[in-house]
């Protein structure tokens, strides 16, 4: 796949949280997307969100780029979870945005490094991940 998520949980007490439900939810979506020709190419962005614990958590705030590996074709960025989104009800709305943040960052590095990357596809995935909103209708 094109979009890889995945999680760093410091403390077992977040692994129900409203945010690691939300990174679970997310990433079982983009696996089911696997088929479409975007989650088959490279490169990839691969997103590690940093949970917050209380003896351990991330040195910065926001993204940032881990590094990137040329074989694999592969960058990795890290996001560094706010505390507020531990039990947020927006925590799917975070996690979306984070992605189009990671993707429009992989987009310019890729760019910078005259690597074919499909900025439209990617977001388009991202967009159809996003959680829409219900309306009753009587």
């Amino acid at each position: 796949m094109s979009i890889l998520i995945a999680s760093m949980t410091p403390d077992r007490a977040l692994e129900d949280s409203a945010i690691s439900r939300a990174i679970t939810k997310t990433a079982i979506a983009l696996a089911g997307y696997r088929q479409l020709p975007v989650q088959q190419r490279l490169p990839l962005v691969d997103i590690v969100f940093m949970l917050p614990g209380s003896q351990e958590r991330a040195q910065f705030t926001g993204l940032r780029i881990r590094g990137f590996d040329p074989t694999a074709q592969s960058l990795q960025f890290e996001a560094a979870v706010p505390d507020k989104m531990i039990g947020s009800a927006h925590a799917e709305r975070y996690l979306i945005a984070v992605m189009q943040d990671a993707i429009d960052a992989g987009a310019e590095f890729f760019r910078d490094r005259q690597i074919l990357f499909d900025h439209a596809e990617h977001m388009a995935l991202s967009e159809a991940l996003a959680e829409k909103p219900r309306y009753a209708v009587n």
